[in-house]
């Protein structure tokens, strides 16, 4: 009986390992199911909004507060929303702009119905009057210059809040007719 148990495990095993070394084909190309790593990127042309340095450091109203920047960026893997917020994180290029939301930390960008959700952390999220107005500007006017956003809800660390810096309302989604620019 203990030899009939040994050769039956002794030939399970070999139909197991036999079965174990059988190569499976798959097709190859495009379609062989492979996640490339470095995903084709495309480069869109978006309009991103900054904050004029010299209104910044001078208060002249007759100045514009808001400059529109062309810029071609590259979209792969995040969303346009994702891209275009990280660009305003940026310093820009150019020494006569500004952006106020570098040194602010966003935990996400999301899109639905017609409204973009971003979401602040409460880190380092302080400033003036002015540091929030360019913040919300920056963020509405450079998002909703997109076909499908007509609106920005500011959420920080997952909620909606009455201010984002203790200044101006956001408890509701912005568009740009909110947006006083005067």
């Amino acid at each position: 009986m203990k030899k009939a148990a040994v050769l039956f495990l002794l030939v399970i095993s070999l139909f197991t390992l036999a079965a174990c070394s059988k190569q499976v084909k798959t097709p190859e190309g495009p379609d062989d199911g492979v996640i490339d790593p470095k995903p084709q990127e495309e480069m869109v042309e978006v309009t991103l909004y900054y904050m004029n340095q010299e209104y910044i450091l001078t208060g002249n109203e007759a100045l514009e507060k808001l400059i529109p920047i062309k810029l071609e960026v590259a979209v792969g893997e995040k969303p346009i929303e994702e891209v275009i917020i990280a660009e305003l994180q940026k310093k820009p290029a150019d020494d006569a702009l500004s952006s106020s939301l570098e040194g602010l930390k966003i935990l996400s960008v999301e899109t639905a119905e017609n409204t973009a959700y971003v979401n602040f952390s409460n880190e380092k999220l302080y400033g003036g009057s002015l540091q929030e107005m360019g913040v919300i500007a920056q963020v509405v006017m450079s998002l909703t210059e997109l076909s499908d956003i007509d609106q920005v809800q500011f959420l920080v660390d997952g909620s909606v809040r009455e201010t984002l810096m203790g200044h101006d309302i956001i408890q509701e989604p912005l568009g740009r007719k909110d947006i006083s620019l005067q």
